[in-house]
């Protein structure tokens, strides 16, 4: 069944009506729904339901509540991507590879090498934060996802490394460039519960100063490397969360 996404005040006891613009041109004009086809709706975060199109137009879709479903994650693994901001739109990849991938959540962090303009001015403008969150809901609607992924605000690194100590992570992952024994797959092995909760952290473009590594190491934080090549910012991440659902979840 086709699914979508729609926020928790679209939901009414029985009916659902969809009301965002882009939404509605997906439903009318990418899938060609009409009155009397079904369709999954999620809120994304704990509810979903099997409905019908009751109404369609150009500025509303109302759906009638055929039944409830069982809100299912589908994973046992959380994992939560700090990823160091990159140049360009690269971001745009990492969040789109990252959900399809499994991640739950995705943290943007400036690092001292975090080298955009917008970086160097102290902050990640808000209409980046709703691109990427837009991004994830619609790689999460395509790869039939039942949540969305969150996608933080940009943080400092600071604010990162200091938060770790109120997270409760099982493990926190720094892949590092100069880690060159102990591998991700070990890591995972030495100590992984049956629904763990990982926390990984990726670096920008140059990847971490040893000074940031070093300061995560003093938070709990393990450095692993994965192999003997070295990957870009925007393929570490999804690589990374791709190794891990393969060793915790198959």
């Amino acid at each position: 069944m086709r699914r979508i996404f729609a926020g928790e005040e679209a939901f009414h006891k029985y009916v659902i009506q969809i009301t965002d613009h882009d939404d509605i041109a997906y439903i009318s004009g990418v899938l060609r729904m009409k009155k009397g086809d079904m369709l999954l709706v999620s809120d994304g975060k704990s509810r979903a339901c099997e409905t019908r199109i009751t109404a369609i137009s150009k500025t509303a879709i109302e759906l009638r509540v055929q039944a409830e479903c069982l809100f299912e994650a589908g994973r046992k693994t959380s994992i939560t991507l700090y990823q160091g901001m990159p140049k360009g739109a690269k971001m745009d990849e990492i969040v789109r590879k990252s959900t399809e991938l499994g991640v739950c959540r995705i943290l943007p962090i400036v690092t001292y090498r975090s080298i955009s303009a917008a970086n160097k001015k102290g902050g990640t403008p808000p209409e980046k934060i709703r691109r990427w969150r837009r991004i994830a809901e619609e790689a999460a609607r395509q790869s039939r996802r039942m949540e969305i992924p969150e996608v933080g605000d940009g943080i400092s690194f600071l604010e990162a490394a200091e938060g770790l100590i109120n997270e409760n992570y099982d493990i926190v992952l720094v892949l590092f460039e100069l880690e060159e024994k102990h591998s991700l797959k070990e890591a995972l092995r030495d100590r992984m519960p049956e629904f763990p909760k990982i926390a990984v952290f990726i670096g920008p473009e140059g990847g971490f100063e040893q000074e940031e590594v070093d300061l995560l190491v003093s938070y709990g934080a393990v450095t692993v490397t994965v192999g003997e090549t070295i990957l870009r910012t925007e393929t570490a991440g999804p690589a990374a969360i791709a190794m891990i659902m393969y060793e915790t979840e198959l």
